[in-house]
C-alpha cells in the first residue's frame, strides 16, 4: 500500500524512482489538466530518440493544416447550449456547430449532425462555398430559416403584401391591378367561387382570395399565363366581335397585373427572393385591332332630354350627367369633387387630391374647363345641396308609418371601388340605357363622348389636355375618334330616282 503522503501528493512521477529512492521530474496534476506519460524507448519517434552520440536528432517541422482541409476545423467545432423559458436549465444542442468569419461578419452555422468528422467535412465546405459566393447565398443555402435569407418559395398573397408596403403605387391603382393579378391566377389554377366571393362583409370574398395567395409564385409562370390568354379568346367563341372583345380584356388583365413585376417595384422590395423567370417575361399582349371610340350617341339630343327629365325630378342624377358629359370626369372624381373645387367667375374646375379623393395619375390633377352655361345649371342646383360634395349621397326609405333617411360617408379604406354615391350612379346608368347608351360603363362612355367631340374640334393635343391623360398615345388610341362625316359628295352624282345622272358633252 502506498504512503498517505503520496497519496495525497498533487504529483505523480513521469519516470521510474532513482536508486536513491526519489522521484525525478514530477510534473503538477491540476483540475482539467491533460496527464502526459513518457513513452517507453521503444516507442519513441525518430525524432524523439537520441543519435549514437548520444544527442538528440531535430524534431519534425509542426505543419499549419489550410482551411480547406477538414481536419482544420475539428478543433473548432462546438455544441452550444441555451436556457429554457425559466433561465435555469441549459441544454445542449446536440449538432456540431461552428462559427465562420468573413468581411467583418460572422455568423454560427448548425451542421446537422453529432458526427464529429463529418461535422468537420461539413464546415469545410460551408466555408469554400462561402469563399466563393458571399455571405447572402451562403446563408440562403446553410441556414434556410434565417431571417436574414430571402423568402424561398414566395406565394402570390406575400407577393402582394409587399408591394404594398412599398407605397410605391397609389391605393386605387394597387387595388386595380392586385384584382387583375388575382383573376389571372384564379383562372390559370381554376380556383373558382361562387357568389360567396363577392361577399366582402362576412368573409365570403376572403376565404376566395386566400386560396389564390396560398399558390407559389414561382408556379404563376409566363407558359400558364400565355395559355390562359389563349383559352380567354377561345371560350369567347367565333363572333369577331366576341373574340375581339374577349382580346382587349385578356390584354387589360396583362398589361394591369404585369406592372406589379416592374423594376422600379421589385427594387423597393426587400426580403423575398423572386422567382428566376417573373411571371409576365415574354408574354405579349394580342393584335385586338382598333381601340378607337366609335361614337354611337346624339349628344343633342341626350341633353335636352336630360335637362328634361332630370333637372328637376332627379337632380343628383343630373349633376352627374353635366360633370360626366360637360367636364369629361371620371366616376371617382364626380364621387368626391367638392363645391369649394369649383371657380365660379372663371367657369373652372379646379381638380385636387383630398383626404377621401384619390386621382388616378398625378396629372389627373388640372383644371377642368366648362361652359358657363354649365356654371350656372351648377350654381342652381347648389342652394338644394347641405353636403361639401357636389353630389349628395342621401338615401331616403320610405315605409308604411315612417320615412328614414342617412347619408353613406366618404372612405379611403376600403379594400374594394367604394362609392358613397354609387345609388345616384345606378340610377344615371339606367337612364342612360333607356336612351340607347349600350356601352359596357355608360357613365364612362360620356367621358370618351367629350373627347371624342374636343379632338374634332381641336385637335388630339387639346383632347388629351381636357381629359388630363399622362400620355397622349393613351388619347390617340382611345378618343381619336372624328365625328365629322368625311364625304366627297359623289353622292350628289344620283338623282332622288337612283339613277346615276351623267352631264353630257356639249
Amino acid at each position: 500500500m502506498k504512503p498517505k503522503s503520496e497519496q495525497n501528493s498533487g504529483f505523480r512521477p513521469t519516470k521510474n524512482r532513482t536508486e536513491t529512492g526519489q522521484l525525478e521530474n514530477l510534473t503538477p496534476i491540476c483540475p482539467g489538466a491533460v496527464q502526459v506519460v513518457a513513452a517507453p524507448e521503444s516507442e519513441l519517434r525518430p525524432s524523439d530518440k537520441a543519435s549514437e552520440d548520444g544527442s538528440k536528432l531535430p524534431r519534425r517541422t509542426k505543419v499549419r493544416l489550410p482551411k480547406t482541409h477538414q481536419d482544420y476545423w475539428v478543433g473548432r467545432l462546438r455544441k452550444r447550449t441555451y436556457r429554457t423559458q425559466d433561465g435555469k436549465t441549459a441544454i445542449q444542442i446536440p449538432n456540431w456547430q461552428v462559427r465562420l468569419f468573413h468581411l467583418d461578419r460572422e455568423a454560427w452555422f448548425n451542421l446537422g449532425t453529432s458526427n464529429k468528422a463529418l461535422a468537420a467535412t461539413m464546415a469545410r465546405d460551408v466555408f469554400v462555398f462561402m469563399k466563393a459566393n458571399g455571405w447572402e447565398a451562403t446563408i440562403a443555402k446553410f441556414k434556410p430559416d434565417s431571417e436574414a435569407v430571402p423568402r424561398l418559395n414566395l406565394t402570390v398573397g406575400e407577393y402582394l403584401v409587399g408591394v404594398a408596403a412599398t407605397g410605391y403605387l397609389r391605393a386605387r391603382t394597387f387595388l386595380n391591378y392586385q384584382n387583375c393579378f388575382r383573376t389571372i391566377v384564379s383562372e390559370v389554377f381554376g380556383v373558382r367561387g361562387d357568389r360567396s366571393k363577392f361577399d366582402y362583409r362576412t368573409g365570403g370574398n376572403q376565404a376566395w382570395t386566400q386560396k389564390i395567395d396560398h399558390i407559389r409564385l414561382d408556379r404563376v409562370t409566363p407558359v400558364r399565363i400565355m395559355q390562359w390568354q389563349q383559352r380567354r379568346v377561345k371560350d369567347a367563341g367565333n363572333s369577331p366581335v366576341s373574340t375581339a372583345s374577349a382580346k382587349r380584356t385578356a390584354n387589360s388583365y396583362v398589361r394591369c397585373a404585369r406592372s406589379l413585376f416592374s423594376k422600379e417595384i421589385r427594387d423597393r422590395i426587400n426580403g423575398f427572393q423572386m422567382p428566376g423567370t417573373l411571371p409576365f417575361d415574354g408574354v405579349e399582349l394580342f393584335e385586338s385591332g382598333s381601340q378607337k371610340y366609335v361614337s354611337k350617341i346624339d349628344a343633342h339630343a341626350l341633353i335636352a332630354a336630360a335637362k328634361n327629365e332630370l333637372k328637376v325630378k332627379q337632380p343628383e342624377v343630373y349633376k352627374v350627367f353635366l360633370l360626366s358629359l360637360f367636364g369629361g370626369m371620371r366616376r371617382a372624381e364626380i364621387d368626391l369633387v367638392e363645391w369649394s373645387m369649383v371657380d365660379w367667375r372663371t367657369s373652372v374646375i379646379r381638380l385636387e387630391e383630398t383626404d377621401w379623393l384619390h386621382l388616378k395619375t398625378n396629372d389627373s390633377t388640372g383644371d377642368i374647363a366648362i361652359d358657363a352655361e354649365v356654371t350656372a345649371e351648377l350654381r342652381e342646383l347648389m342652394p338644394l345641396s347641405e353636403s361639401t360634395f357636389i353630389l349628395s349621397s342621401e338615401i331616403t326609405r320610405k315605409t308604411k308609418n315612417t320615412t328614414r333617411s342617412w347619408s353613406r360617408p366618404p372612405r379611403n379604406d376600403s379594400a374594394r371601388p367604394y362609392y358613397r354615391c354609387e345609388p345616384v350612379f345606378t340610377r344615371m346608368i339606367k337612364w342612360l340605357r333607356s336612351k340607347g347608351v349600350r356601352a359596357h360603363k355608360p357613365i364612362h362612355e360620356m367621358r370618351k363622348e367629350i373627347g371624342a367631340l374636343i379632338a374634332t374640334e381641336h385637335g388630339i393635343f387639346a383632347a388629351s389636355k381636357f381629359l388630363r391623360h399622362s400620355d397622349i398615345t393613351t388619347t390617340a388610341r382611345h378618343y381619336a375618334d372624328h365625328k365629322l362625316r368625311i364625304s366627297v359628295g359623289l353622292g350628289k352624282l344620283l338623282d332622288r330616282s337612283g339613277n346615276i345622272a351623267i352631264e353630257k358633252d356639249k
